[in-house]
């Protein structure tokens, strides 16, 4: 799985976020919080 926000490989550990019915995972806390901050601009490319 990777990261939607830095494209980093992350497998099944990580930061979880579940956003509009569908779980994210994040290399670290501050990939989640650009996530969190304006997922419109990171949905389309997980």
């Amino acid at each position: 799985m990777k990261d939607p926000v830095c494209g980093k490989e992350i497998g099944e550990k990580g930061e979880i976020l579940t956003h509009n019915g569908k779980e994210y995972r994040f290399c670290c806390a501050s990939c989640r919080w650009a996530f969190e901050n304006n997922p419109e601009q990171f949905e389309n490319e997980s």
